[in-house]
């Protein structure tokens, strides 16, 4: 049953890549759905561990599952947003960030996980390196289209146009 999860995770997760709507809020459900299924929908609330303080911020970033998973959360949410790129960004951050809290709420309702409100440094981190991502790839393709139709970039100094 768990391998049907995890297959029905990836395919929801490359069609919403791909930039369907309806695999991305199937995408997003399965995300907060997961926490309560792994315990049969028993809720055993735990509370959550509102404390932050330098060290412990600094050991959250090693929460390298977090980093990679919520990277990944925000190239697909950046990939559904058709707004103009910075305004796409933030709403991008934004909605990584509100997920981030969800999934810790789940995790804290469940009772099988543990919330601790330090986890959404590395989601910020993982916002952060998707943004990085998006950036340096439009970057990357912006060069070669460019080079493609013989363009070498911008005037710079005492060059003319021909």
């Amino acid at each position: 049953m768990k391998l049907l999860g995890v297959l029905v995770f990836l395919v929801l997760a490359i069609l919403a890549m791909r930039g369907a709507r309806w695999a991305y809020a199937g995408f997003v459900m399965l995300i907060l759905l997961y926490f309560p299924a792994s315990t049969g929908f028993r809720v055993d609330p735990k509370p959550c561990e509102l404390t932050f303080n330098l060290p412990l911020g600094v050991q959250s970033l090693s929460n390298y599952p977090h980093i990679i998973l919520f990277s990944f959360f925000f190239l697909v949410t950046t990939r559904q947003l058709r707004l103009s790129r910075w305004r796409r960004f933030g709403w991008s951050i934004g909605l990584t960030m509100a997920m981030g809290a969800a999934v810790e709420i789940a995790e804290g309702l469940s009772g099988k996980h543990h919330c601790k409100t330090v986890d959404l440094i590395p989601d910020f981190m993982g916002a952060l390196l998707g943004l990085m991502v998006v950036v340096l790839g439009g970057t990357i393709a912006s060069a070669k289209l460019s080079r493609r139709n013989g363009d070498n970039g911008p005037i710079r100094g005492n060059q003319t146009v021909d």
